[in-house]
Parts: structure tokens; sequence; C-alpha cells
């Protein structure tokens, strides 16, 4: 299984915050009042860090090239570490109660 895009991981915790009303046990975990700038933040998170991979290709003609890779893990292309975070327990609340 390969492990989704940091982006892709932002977005859909944005969405399953966008969309509480299906995911019960989300909204337990999640006042309402702080979803919708919680979703907003992860997909600003996730606008930016799209355009540091653009960047990246911009500048090593690849994201993948050593160089970028680096930058994209640890200098200012780099995802937030706290968004991800809580893209990640958006993510499992709605994976626990199976």
């Amino acid at each position: 299984m390969t492990t989704p895009a940091p982006a892709d991981e932002l977005r859909q915790a944005a969405l399953l915050l966008r969309n509480l009303m299906r995911r019960p046990e989300l909204a337990a975990a999640v006042d309402l009042p702080y979803t919708e700038p919680l979703a907003d933040w992860l997909e600003e998170t996730a606008e930016g860090y799209d355009a540091a991979v653009i960047a990246a290709r911009d500048v090593w003609g690849d994201e993948a090239h050593e160089e970028a890779r680096e930058w994209l893990a640890t200098g200012h292309g780099r995802v937030s570490p706290h968004a991800l975070a809580v893209a990640r327990a958006v993510t499992a609340a709605t994976h626990t109660t199976a």
C-alpha cells in the first residue's frame, strides 16, 4: 500500500470535516463551530504544499530529485507537521468505530 501524498491527506480530512453529518463518530470528537475553520486551514496547507511541489519541479526539474525531496521534507517546502497531525487524527477518528 502506498502512502498518500501530504496534500491528499490534508484534503481528505478537510472533506471529512465538511461532511460531519455523514460521520457521527467525528462529530463527537470535534465541536461543530471549529470544523469549518479547521477544514479551511487544512485546505490552505494543502494548497501551500502543492505550490511547494511545483516550485521544486521548477528548480530541480522533478520533485523526486534528491535535493527537492529533502527540501519538501525539511525545508521551507515542507508541509506543516501540525496540519498533518490534525489531518491524521481526523481521518483516524472515522476509522476507529467500525
